[in-house]
């Protein structure tokens, strides 16, 4: 460990967690090793891989017709970098190559210096680079459609001050990635006080860090948590929200527009037929990305597999505890007869036909829970929860109607109308100089019909980063190859994906895989118990270590008082919501709160 005290303190914590959890975690290693080497499996295409010092001798020679010449840096993983053997890999490299097969094309990688790689693309050395969009960037470059949405955050010593944006930067040392996105903003912001470090890559700005010779270093969120694993840096934590969103795209050089439709083309068909979200998954949103750049044709072991292992024993504990409470109901009281089936039946289809025409006449209510920076108090936004006043039963809990509209088409109307509802808030929140998102749950099953995802895509327009899709994870998913379509459709418009519930529903490892989700939130049966129960809280940090490993934001739900509020903010989550934070309220009360 590179600090003494931390590392220590991080020793002692987790060998508490690894003693707690061990009878359980064993029962499950067989899982965590399946899925690890599930991950490891990669199909070759047909690439040339050329280094940067071949890059160069090829420089000023014209792009071969039938070839996609693509540049990179070198050491950018899990997106793009050079193996053991000189080989480029990554999520980039594997998009790269499916585009150009979908093509007839042959791709030929040139990986080097990044600052390097930009003066070829604008000098027309390269047909194409992936790279955050900057309006600096797109006067030099054209662009494609948006691969992903991206972010960055700042990274420091956990004993560092916290920073909720550039803004507040004073009197430090910030390392950054020459010629990057990173360098571009700071460069922008002149800020007096704060001295930019420029280094060749992402990498060394978190080992600048890690020996005390920079504050933070401004990296991209997925990067500097996977470096933060690979490198073993245990000192070094994420200090800062999600900050520059950004699309992430293929610039390609000046003059090809053609070439820039025929790529826009292909990432359509790849969306359509599942194979970006595949390799998404496979990449990014895996906890264990299959291949690390120091290593050549071996799957790498999760380093955070105890975190893994963790966080799937959750689905078991509260499987355990249901269990425990269907065996107290009597049998007798879960019988019913025929009759009493058939009117249950019968008041199912009135009810629905009456949920229907709440919703086409705008009478479906809803409140907001607000979500806070668990760090700051700082207000990020709210959570939408249906609410319906019945003309004749009064108001009635969600319980009493949602499970009955998931059997029926009508949960999709539903959906659609509260997505609308939670968008036009956030446009009143943005007349009122407040960035915030709304949260609105949905079932995974709803984004298996490319109908809703249409309508949810077009109801967004501009607004796609106000809206956060919460998926519950307590069903089992029908059409995992259509809800794989629809989710980088709804990432290419800013709308961004959170699991509900996680660790108590079907598959718990699985779904996660399959979803890659952008932010996870902990069920409040772990919350809830946090502070008396040492399982609960070994649950917990692991969820914590998992989320932010994926390059997710995490969140606990159920936050009852101050005391579970600090523990949880100490832990290293994120934000939350409970009682003790605010309890749901009208949107009318919410507005209020904007002061």
């Amino acid at each position: 460990m590179r600090s003494i005290h931390g590392g220590q303190m991080e020793g002692k914590c987790t060998g508490q967690r690894h003693r707690q959890a061990r009878s359980a975690l064993n029962a499950l290693l067989g899982l965590a090793l399946l899925l690890s080497a599930a991950a490891g499996a990669k199909t070759e295409g047909s690439v040339t891989a050329v280094t940067s010092t071949t890059a160069a001798a090829a420089a000023g020679s014209e792009v071969t017709p039938g070839r996609l010449r693509v540049g990179g840096d070198a050491d950018y993983p899990p997106y793009h970098f050079l193996d053991a053997l000189g080989r480029a890999d990554g999520f980039d490299v594997e998009l790269v190559r499916a585009v150009a097969a979908d093509l007839g094309m042959e791709a030929v990688f040139e990986l080097g210096d990044w600052s390097t790689t930009l003066e070829r693309l604008a000098r027309g050395e390269l047909d194409a680079v992936p790279m955050f969009w900057s309006e600096a960037r797109e006067q030099r470059y054209l662009f494609t459609e948006p691969i992903l949405l991206r972010h960055h955050a700042l990274f420091g010593h956990y004993e560092t001050p916290t920073v909720e944006s550039l803004d507040g930067l004073a009197n430090v040392r910030v390392a950054v990635q020459r010629s990057g996105l990173a360098w571009e903003a700071l460069r922008e912001l002149d800020r007096t006080g704060v001295t930019v470090v420029a280094l060749d890559n992402e990498a060394a700005t978190l080992d600048l860090v890690a020996r005390g010779e920079a504050d933070y270093a401004l990296v991209p969120t997925g990067i500097g948590h996977y470096m933060l694993r690979h490198q073993r840096l245990s000192d070094v934590v994420a200090l800062s929200p999600p900050l520059l969103e950004r699309r992430y795209v293929f610039a390609v050089r000046p003059g090809q527009t053609a070439l820039v439709a025929r790529i826009n083309r292909s990432l359509q068909r790849l969306r359509r037929d599942g194979v970006q979200n595949r390799l998404y998954e496979e990449w990014i949103g895996h906890p264990a990305p299959r291949r690390a750049p120091g290593f050549a044709g071996e799957a790498v072991r999760p380093s955070g597999a105890i975190a893994l292992l963790a966080a799937a024993v959750a689905g078991v504990v509260l499987l355990t505890r249901r269990r425990g409470v269907a065996d107290a109901i009597p049998a007798s009281s879960s019988r019913l007869t025929a009759g009493a089936m058939r009117n249950a039946a019968a008041g199912d289809t009135m009810l629905m036909a009456e949920l229907r025409d709440a919703i086409t006449r705008g009478e479906l209510g809803y409140c907001l829970q607000p979500k806070i920076d668990l760090r700051s108090g700082r207000l990020l936004g709210a959570e939408l929860l249906v609410r319906w006043e019945h003309p004749r039963f009064g108001p009635l809990e969600p319980d009493a109607f949602v499970p009955i509209a998931e059997q029926t088409d009508t949960i999709g109307e539903m959906t659609l109308y509260l997505a609308r509802c939670g968008l036009e808030q956030c446009r009143r929140w943005a007349a009122a100089g407040e960035r915030l998102h709304v949260s609105v749950n949905v079932s995974a099953n709803d984004l298996a019909d490319p109908r809703l995802v249409d309508a949810i895509i077009e109801a967004t327009g501009s607004q796609g980063h106000c809206l956060m899709l919460e998926i519950t994870e307590t069903a089992v998913m029908r059409e995992p190859e259509r809800v794989a379509v629809a989710l980088p459709r709804l990432r290419a418009h800013g709308i961004r994906i959170s699991v509900d519930d996680f660790g108590v529903g079907h598959s718990s490892l699985v779904n996660l895989r399959r979803l890659a989700p952008d932010e996870l939130k902990i069920d409040r049966s772990f919350v809830a118990a946090v502070l008396d129960s040492a399982s609960d809280r070994a649950i917990v940090r692991a969820t914590i270590q998992l989320g932010h490993e994926l390059g997710a934001s995490v969140v606990a739900e159920g936050i009852e008082d101050e005391a579970t509020r600090a523990w949880l903010a100490t832990a290293g989550c994120d934000s939350g919501q409970g009682f003790g934070i605010a309890k749901p309220m009208p949107a009318a009360r919410f507005m209020e709160l904007l002061g």
